[in-house]
């Protein structure tokens, strides 16, 4: 016969094997509990719909958020002064913004500052009613922006005018807000307002309006910035590794957005977020994209920041003593730059 262990000694490895099992089961058991401790949510504030959020909409789709670590909310503003004041509230942790805001705010004294740029042309056209056919036919008439706030669409218009020959006060032209791009498309259809501008986006619904185009004022070379990705200085300080992080991300949506590869899918995210209906509609708006909105090194420009802050210190002086440090801090994108993680995400 063979040997047989002691009763004891039987009870001990059985009580040994048991605690080991159940040591195991609970390893596995805890091991998503310990991955979500590791996620860290942020709230991003979405001051517009538009093609140019495309690269933030690739991110939280393909994962890219929670590849680093984050559990995103995308949560909507209206404008970017709500945006500015989401910020310093700490409703939100970072913002989808326009520079006007952001600088206007700076300007009146708020702790914000730009880590990441977004469009830095002026993505607009000169949009004139049916019966309006040449930027000379604007003398005398309405032109409207958004509101008469320091919108970027006022903004837009006021920078873009001497470019095109013309002076608001010499030439009587009548500067009015008339909403956002629908109701300003509305205003006119209708003959309310002579022109305005509008996104490109727009380009199908100005040719079935019978609107004319007056001019593409991206084609000006106008030293601008339209979006960025903003935070407050105190997050910045705080919680640099987070902000670092959502970089990261949004790179990483620009490199899916900026492969040939990826047209396909691009184009189905374009027509379920802004409802693009035909795919004429879609195949314009994916080519606008990769052309004009979405850069593969995307540092604050400064000239277009300080392009702005001259336009905005007509209005508020106390921004003409801001410089380009007060308004952004360009070292996340550097140092993700130098590093070579962003030329890795366009190697294969």
């Amino acid at each position: 016969m063979g040997y047989s262990p002691p009763e004891g000694d039987k009870i001990k490895d059985f009580m040994s094997a048991t605690g080991r099992l159940l040591a195991s089961i609970m390893i596995v058991a805890l091991l998503p509990t310990a991955s979500w401790a590791q996620m860290t949510e942020v709230k991003m504030g979405l001051a517009f719909v538009s093609a140019r959020a495309t690269s933030l909409w690739v991110a939280e789709r393909e994962g890219y958020f929670r590849k680093h670590g984050i559990d995103l909310r995308i949560l909507q503003v209206r404008g970017g002064t709500q945006g500015a004041q989401a910020l310093l509230s700490g409703g939100i942790d970072m913002s989808f913004a326009d520079p006007a805001s952001t600088i206007s705010a700076v300007a009146a004294g708020a702790e914000l500052i730009e880590v990441m740029a977004i469009t830095t042309i002026m993505p607009y056209y000169l949009v004139g009613a049916p019966g309006v056919k040449s930027v000379a036919a604007l003398k005398g008439k309405r032109v409207a922006s958004s509101g008469m706030g320091l919108s970027s669409s006022r903004l837009a218009l006021l920078v873009a005018f001497p470019r095109l020959g013309l002076d608001p006060a010499r030439d009587n032209i009548m500067l009015v807000g008339a909403g956002a791009e629908p109701e300003r498309v509305a205003a006119l259809a209708s003959g309310a307002i002579a022109a305005t501008v509008l996104a490109p986006e727009f380009r199908s619904r100005i040719d079935q309006l019978g609107l004319n185009i007056l001019a593409d004022l991206r084609a000006l070379n106008i030293a601008w910035e339209h979006d960025a990705v903003v935070t407050s200085r105190k997050t910045l300080q705080t919680r640099r590794d987070m902000v670092e992080r959502v970089v990261k991300a949004l790179l990483e949506g620009n490199a899916f957005v900026l492969n040939p590869a990826n047209r396909a899918s691009v184009l189905e995210l374009l027509r379920s977020r802004l409802g693009l209906k035909s795919r004429e509609d879609a195949n314009g708006a994916y080519e606008e994209l990769v052309r004009y909105y979405v850069l593969r090194k995307p540092y604050p420009s400064r000239e277009g920041i300080m392009s702005i802050a001259a336009e905005i210190a007509k209005f508020i002086p106390s921004a003409s003593r801001l410089r380009f440090e007060d308004l952004a801090d360009p070292s996340i994108v550097e140092r993700l730059d130098r590093s070579g993680f962003i030329d890795s995400l366009y190697k294969n």
